[in-house]
């Protein structure tokens, strides 16, 4: 299930305020594409699960007892490369609801984060680590299932130029407001600022539609491009809500002198 990570970082992980109560105790290594991994924590040991995150990306990270309650709280390291810090979210009330205030203890436990951007092509783009830390301090094993789901948002192709704009749509399916980055990133992988990489999220309310279009663009840059071909590149957008609560769209239009502009509808969604 988990390869053990013996490095420096992983060291450097234990001395984390929020992996305090893990230190001296196993550390494994989980991939966030969403699979569930089963482990069992014995009395008065802790083990901390690491997973690598990108610039521009948002993950969820969700802990599990099945029908068994309650579950030992979970600590989320949210460590992402990048000069902009991130919050850390409780999803578990919002909707997909993973728990209910039964007065029993919640079965789960679901966190969000985001690693805002800006993003920049690679090698310049390192990946970096975050953690999910539980300590068993009960006198029995605590048997739990665990799942980081990578919940980024990608758009393989925009466009803007002087008889070309993109159109896109994020709407907020969840109960709770959800805020959103969105990282336009140019064909050489590096952001363009355009609507917000870095620290200010736009926050789209439960059922709302936040709508954003490539004609911010300055006109010097769309109207005369640096290589003289139309602005183009792909999206990628984060989300600090329950995997599943934004659902985006994109459109293309280009207006190439018919008696009406033509239109491209792009996928914009998960990649799970």
């Amino acid at each position: 299930m988990k390869a053990v990570i013996r490095s420096l970082l992983a060291l450097l992980l234990l001395l984390s305020p929020a992996l305090l109560p893990a230190q001296g105790n196993n550390i494994f290594v989980v991939v966030p594409d969403g699979r569930i991994e089963t482990d069992s924590i014995p009395p008065n040991m802790g083990t901390t699960y690491v997973f690598s995150t990108m610039q521009g990306h948002s993950y969820s990270v969700e802990q599990s007892r099945g029908l068994l309650s309650p579950t030992i709280q979970m600590w989320v390291g949210p460590t992402c490369p990048g000069p902009f810090g991130m919050t850390l979210v409780d999803t578990s009330l919002m909707d997909p609801s993973v728990t209910l205030n039964l007065g029993f203890g919640q079965q789960r436990q679901r966190l969000a984060f985001v690693c805002p951007g800006p993003i920049y092509p690679s090698p310049n783009n390192p990946p970096g680590q975050a953690s999910a830390t539980i300590f068993n301090s009960g006198p029995n094993p605590y048997t739990f299932s665990l799942s980081v789901v990578d919940t980024t948002l990608f758009s393989p192709k925009w466009k803007a130029g002087p008889d070309s704009d993109t159109f896109w749509t994020f709407t907020n399916t969840s109960s709770a407001p959800v805020n959103i980055w969105v990282n336009l990133v140019d064909a050489n992988g590096s952001s363009v600022y355009l609507p917000n990489p870095g620290p200010n999220p736009i926050t789209i309310p439960p059922g709302a539609t936040y709508s954003t279009d490539t004609t911010q663009i300055p006109p010097f840059l769309r109207n005369m491009p640096p290589n003289g071909a139309p602005l183009s590149g792909s999206v990628v957008a984060g989300e600090n809500g329950p995997p599943g609560a934004v659902l985006a769209t994109a459109v293309i239009v280009t207006n190439s002198g018919g008696p009406a502009p033509s239109t491209e509808t792009v996928k914009f969604e998960p990649k799970q």
